[in-house]
């Protein structure tokens, strides 16, 4: 029984390692030397046969034959994948007489929806075995992966890769991870562990890879993500203050979230002086392109309307089916071209899927906001504790959902089911919240009749 058991950790361990390289965060892979811009077989493939192999070597957890949210997402999430498959994979393309159609090449392409998916169940199950195995192999690796990431760019060393862009409105080139894998999950953790004032293992970790994951959003110059940190964290307070009954807008609150602030800021002033003052132009750029619709360049944002006419044009041509599978939409070439799907994701994915792929992707929505709302009534009718771990790993991914929600253009986002690493880590954390309300109810229920 005992090796059974060191089997048993054995397996935990590779899964969540592997899980955690083939995210790829910071482009490990392609320092390593991969290479899987094509589209085609590549080494996240033979990543995908190891953690297959993981799920079929562990003992199956009878408990989530209980979890009705589980078996409702997963079955919604299967219906909707032969959906994508069949009809993106076979009958648009024959519908429209693709000439450079092929059957083969459509699903070699497509098949990260199936992976995404299948991680969806993995994960999950994985999740309920060993989630704080999983929380100490992440923050570690995100750590050391941003540190260097930053090492590269400080020191001018070829470590991991960096893309470089021009912006437009400053003068200062933008510094990007190649792949940011599930890091950007740093920014909620590191934002919920500070309005809820949790105390639990990890924490000091947790912070330093908030300020660190923080200063990439500075280096990228990407307004929504910089924007998006403080609107995180303002969500996580009003959350707060919500579950505990108090006034939505606490001033005490806010008052030692802005010492955290100032804190934060000037470490950022001592080490990426540029970028901050970078940061702070495009949060003014940002509000001026909000009130009159263009930038102060006098520039106009089409994304402040409706996006390009082009995609509009698009949907009205393709309303029921969509165009089905257009690998433009997702790659750098396609941005050039116009098929900007990062700035345009609403529309892109209606212009994508037709109203029959947003209609079979809304009951995932459903079940998903049915399980949220019934999870915050419970937190706001009974006591947490600010000490658990599983209390928090619940409302991290609440306070992820709640922010995802919010962003309107994005609902439709992950119905394209390919393969960015933003994508798969809206299928991945998925899994994670319905492990982490297992997880939790199930100590809310073993204290309850301790008591």
């Amino acid at each position: 029984m005992k090796k059974l058991g060191n089997y048993s950790k054995i397996v935990d361990h590779l899964f969540w390692i592997s899980f955690l390289v083939f995210t790829n965060p910071g482009g490990i892979l392609f320092a390593l030397g991969e290479d899987s811009g094509d589209g085609g077989i590549n080494v996240t493939d033979l990543i995908m046969i190891v953690l297959m192999a993981c799920y079929v070597a562990i003992k199956k957890n009878s408990e989530e034959n209980n979890d009705q949210s589980f078996i409702g997402l997963r079955n919604a999430l299967i219906i909707f994948c032969i959906y994508y498959l069949v009809v993106f994979g076979f009958f648009v393309p024959t519908l429209k007489n693709n000439l450079n159609y092929s059957l083969v090449k459509s699903f070699v392409k497509m098949r990260h929806g199936v992976i995404n998916i299948v991680l969806f169940i993995m994960v999950y199950e994985f999740y309920l075995r060993s989630y704080k195995l999983f929380l100490k192999y992440f923050i570690s690796l995100s750590i050391f992966v941003i540190i260097l990431f930053l090492v590269t760019n400080m020191m001018g060393l070829d470590i991991l890769p960096v893309k470089v862009m021009d912006r437009s409105f400053v003068d200062t080139q933008r510094l990007l991870m190649v792949n940011y894998g599930l890091m950007p999950l740093l920014i909620t953790m590191g934002a919920v562990g500070m309005t809820f004032k949790f105390r639990i293992k990890y924490q000091k970790l947790i912070y330093i890879g908030f300020i660190l994951m923080f200063i990439c959003w500075l280096l990228s110059i990407i307004r929504r993500n910089i924007f998006g940190t403080f609107i995180i964290i303002a969500l996580s307070l009003m959350f707060y203050n919500y579950l505990r009954h108090k006034s939505i807008i606490s001033l005490s609150r806010v008052i030692g979230l802005m010492v955290y602030a100032l804190l934060i800021v000037g470490i950022i002033q001592l080490t990426f002086p540029k970028y901050l003052e970078a940061g702070i132009v495009a949060g003014q750029e940002t509000l001026y392109v909000i009130q009159h619709g263009e930038t102060s360049a006098g520039k106009k944002d089409a994304r402040m309307g409706l996006g390009k006419d082009f995609m509009q044009e698009l949907i009205i041509e393709n309303t029921m089916f969509g165009t089905g599978f257009d690998n433009r939409w997702r790659t750098s070439e396609g941005d050039k071209a116009g098929f900007e799907a990062s700035d345009y994701p609403f529309l892109a994915a209606i212009a994508m899927s037709g109203i029959f792929g947003l209609v079979f992707f809304i009951p995932i929505y459903y079940i998903l906001i049915k399980t949220m709302i019934l999870d915050v009534k419970y937190l706001r009718n009974h006591q947490f504790d600010a000490n658990s771990l599983e209390t928090f790993m619940l409302i991290l991914f609440l306070v992820y959902y709640l922010y995802d929600l919010l962003q309107y253009m994005n609902w439709f986002l992950p119905l394209s089911l390919f393969s960015h690493s933003g994508h798969k880590s809206w299928y991945v954390f998925l899994a994670m919240y319905l492990g982490a309300r297992k997880v939790f109810y199930t100590k809310e229920i073993n204290n309850v009749l301790i008591k």
